[in-house]
């Protein structure tokens, strides 16, 4: 794991994914992940997409939770509906977020070298220099500005 950063354990799980591939392989995956995205097969684009479902699912759960508090002050079965929906919505979101965030990294890990192909990047292991390589292609330059008159 590595130091949170993020106020909750769930952003901090995504987070430490984005940290490791930083460090580990130089690459940003902000910028990496929709191109990544588009060149993923298609058994793997629908796991993600269901890890990321029940990952919503999850949030939406504790937003439930969160609207039922209210209601106990008028009616007093809403207060350990609020409750037991705030404990499942927290052991989802964790389990959710785990899985969501350890199929992003091995995505990243296991076709990084595929879309380097796909770049024309000189084969390299995965690693930095390849990361590096990417990311240079992925970054748009700079808009060439005229000199002034």
């Amino acid at each position: 794991m590595e130091r949170p950063e993020r106020p909750t354990w769930s952003g901090d799980r995504i987070h430490a994914t984005a940290v490791r591939l930083d460090r580990d392989a130089h690459v940003n995956l902000l910028t990496l992940w929709p191109h990544l995205w588009l060149m993923l097969p298609e058994e793997i684009r629908g796991e993600i997409g269901r890890a990321r479902t029940t990952l919503t699912r999850a949030a939406v759960l504790g937003g439930w939770a969160l609207l039922y508090l209210p209601l106990a002050w008028w009616w007093w079965p809403a207060g350990p509906l609020a409750a037991t929906l705030v404990v499942i919505s927290a052991r989802r979101l964790r389990t959710a977020s785990d899985t969501y965030a350890t199929l992003l990294e091995a995505s990243v890990r296991l076709h990084l070298t595929d879309l380097a192909d796909k770049l024309r990047i000189e084969e390299q292991p995965m690693g930095p220099p390849l990361g590096s390589a990417v990311m240079r292609r992925l970054s748009s330059p700079a808009p060439a500005t005229e000199p002034a008159l």
